[in-house]
């Protein structure tokens, strides 16, 4: 059973390292960012029985000069006996550097194992007691098989190398395209600032315009008014001087008997 990896959001993808004497499943988030942590988990399953001297993952990111540099180890066996069919987990967080460009973060799996194998040899040695009794010689031989034992071993060193998490890093066209998109938004900000107050000051003088303009009809008006007015004045005032002299030309033509005026009634008929 693998573990849950982090980031949590992050899709899961599963790896197989097929060693000589191990099938190495790793788990690994599909994605990350410079920063951040990633959990890697391991379950390592036996093939054939062996002696592990030691079976381990190292995580390496490339630099910016390509290079690729250590980030992370996780030693799943060490000094350990395994029988076929047994597994072995292991669970690391590694933190994936702030530079690292966008790129695979590399997985070396490797193993050293130890396997014995025995074998036997035998001769047969002999030996004769022999006494002496009356001049005479006798001998017994006698035949005994001498075992020995062997015991032989053969390291055996595999490893595999494979890609896992991407680095999600910005690249120089994206940082080049981001700060042309930044001063784009901040020219955008400074005209829409700009195009706020122009509109704000157009409101305003719409405003006083109307103002204006309404005084200026009521201006208009009273003009009008006031030329009406005037006109009906001066009227009145000529007709008045008009009268006036007319009144007094008549009274002066009176005065010199030149002229008479009598106001009679007019006969009811």
């Amino acid at each position: 059973m693998l573990l849950a990896i982090s980031p949590a959001n992050a899709v899961t993808i599963n790896r197989r390292f097929s060693l000589a004497y191990f099938d190495v499943d790793v788990a690994y988030p599909d994605n990350g960012k410079p920063g951040e942590s990633v959990t890697i988990s391991v379950v390592a399953t036996a093939k054939k029985d062996c002696e592990v001297q030691d079976l381990s993952v190292e995580l390496f990111a490339y630099s910016t000069a390509g290079d690729p540099r250590l980030i992370g180890s996780a030693s799943v066996l060490k000094q350990t006996s395994a029988v076929s069919g047994n597994s072995f987990q292991r669970t690391v967080a590694i933190g994936i550097p702030a530079d690292v460009p966008r790129s695979f973060l590399m997985a070396v799996v490797s193993e050293n194992v130890r396997t014995y194998s025995y074998s036997y040899s035998y001769y047969y040695s002999y030996y004769y007691p022999y006494w002496w009794s009356y001049n005479v010689s006798r001998y017994w031989w006698s035949w005994h098989p001498v075992y020995y034992g062997y015991r032989t071993y053969v390291d055996t060193v595999d490893k595999e190398t494979g890609p896992l998490t991407y680095v999600l890093a910005t690249t120089p066209e994206y940082t080049q395209l981001k700060a042309n998109y930044d001063q784009l938004t901040a020219d955008h900000d400074k005209l829409t600032k700009d195009y706020n107050k122009l509109s704000s000051d157009y409101s305003t003088l719409t405003t006083r315009y109307a103002n204006l303009n309404e005084e200026h009809q009521k201006l208009l008006k009273d003009y009008e008014d006031l030329t009406q007015t005037l006109n009906i004045t001066k009227t009145t005032l000529v007709l008045t001087a008009l009268a006036v002299a007319i009144v007094a030309a008549l009274a002066y033509l009176k005065k010199k008997g030149r002229i008479v005026i009598s106001f009679q009634p007019r006969a009811k008929q």
